[in-house]
């Protein structure tokens, strides 16, 4: 048994813990979950062993109080989620203008060198011309830099075989393909520039929503390990056995609350997919079983850490298939661009299981893959390791997501 001090050291820890979990709440602007209780000390187990009744009654307490910790855990750990999804799509599309700016500037040097071309080509017109009297042009404007000066020189003259004309044309198009390619490079990099802030606005809200979620994990393993050690000292038993035991507790009471799996919709996006092709579901289900144990990490995808639609991409990918981008939103809408959705009552092993918001295919905000017999496989959240669980129904979409051909 523990002493005095070690309660209040105890009751020390929690209590900072707490004030760091409710101020980063605070700071993203969401509703977060209860403070910490009271939690019992070694005291307040000593004084339960006086009868059998306060024995039983703070055996009750306990058994609360660590199944709420896990479903506070829960609710910090998905406002992560949520967050972290807004940060990777906010990526996604930043890493996408990045792409189209770096496109539109190697067309605007590839155009420019061709305008500088057909401006010389045009500068030769103009002196060939020059030559032979068939304009009345100052050596100035027939020796100038300037592909403008020597464009509407040029335009001017009436005496132009077919051959100059189609120089003449030429140059002025490269001229103003060079232009417009450059117009357009100027605002691509502009919005680049604006989705470069946003996506930076929105590391900074996920971090700090992970890292409350990470705060609420070491509340818990802190009160949980202590209470867990009381719990054997009351009943007699391990604290090994009492963990397993609680975790039995928390899975019983939150499948009691599960919701029915969603109704079948009427009128279905697509027609059915084809059966998943086995060979890439086996290999695709071999690298997420292989992956088990390893920790969640906001935005991981591998070798050594994990985010739930990282662990989904790398998974197929291990089997050749392109299932979307690193965020559960570009994978759900690639799975119904393909046609892929099937409704969740006819999902079979390797389908990708989708949670939103209530439900809604507008907050995405975790993904997970279907393994059999009510099972999935996810990367969860923050502090807590690759695993199989039930197929949880709260916030689930429809439709799952069917990657192979």
């Amino acid at each position: 048994m523990g002493t005095k001090v070690e309660a209040s050291a105890f009751r020390n820890v929690a209590a900072v813990t707490t004030v760091v979990i409710g101020s980063l709440v605070l700071a993203l602007g969401i509703a977060g979950p209860a403070t910490a209780a009271d939690y019992p000390s070694w005291a307040d187990v000593e004084n339960a062993r006086q009868n059998q009744a306060a024995t039983a009654a703070e055996i009750a307490k306990i058994e609360g109080l660590l199944t709420t910790l896990e479903t506070d855990a829960a609710a910090l750990g998905k406002v992560a989620q949520q967050k972290g999804e807004l940060y990777l799509t906010a990526k996604d599309d930043l890493d996408a203008a990045s792409s189209k700016s770096e496109q539109l500037r190697e067309q605007v040097t590839a155009a420019q060198q061709q305008a500088d071309l057909s401006s010389r080509r045009a500068g030769q017109l103009v002196a060939q011309i020059a030559r032979t009297g068939g304009g009345n042009m100052t050596l100035g404007i027939v020796l100038s830099h300037s592909a403008g000066d020597l464009l509407n020189t040029l335009g001017t003259m009436t005496k132009l075989t077919e051959q100059s004309s189609a120089i003449y044309r030429q140059a002025i198009t490269d001229k103003n393909l060079t232009q417009s390619l450059t117009d357009q490079a100027t605002i691509a990099e502009g919005k680049r520039a604006v989705l470069a802030d946003s996506a930076q606005q929105a590391r900074d809200a996920a971090k700090a929503a992970a890292d409350a979620a990470l705060a609420q994990v070491a509340q818990q393993k802190t009160a949980a390990d202590q209470m867990y050690s009381q719990l054997a000292s009351l009943k007699g038993t391990t604290a090994t056995i009492e963990s397993g035991y609680a975790a039995g507790l928390t899975a019983a009471k939150e499948q009691a609350a599960q919701p029915p799996p969603p109704p079948t919709p009427v009128n279905p996006p697509n027609e059915p997919p084809p059966a998943p092709n086995a060979a890439a579901v086996q290999t695709a289900l071999g690298f997420a079983y292989a992956q088990l144990g390893k920790m969640y990490e906001f935005g991981g995808s591998g070798p050594d850490t994990w985010d739930c639609s990282g662990l989904t991409k790398a998974s197929y990918a291990a089997a050749g298939v392109y299932i979307g981008s690193h965020h559960v939103t570009g994978q759900y809408y690639t799975m119904a661009a393909q046609g892929r959705l099937v409704p969740l009552a006819q999902m079979v092993p390797g389908d990708l299981i989708f949670y939103g918001d209530g439900g809604s295919s507008d907050e995405l905000y975790h993904v997970t893959m279907y393994v059999g017999n009510g099972s999935m496989i996810e990367a969860p959240r923050e502090g807590v390791p690759v695993r199989v669980v039930a197929v949880r129904y709260y916030d689930v979409l429809a439709y799952a997501g069917r990657p192979t051909p």
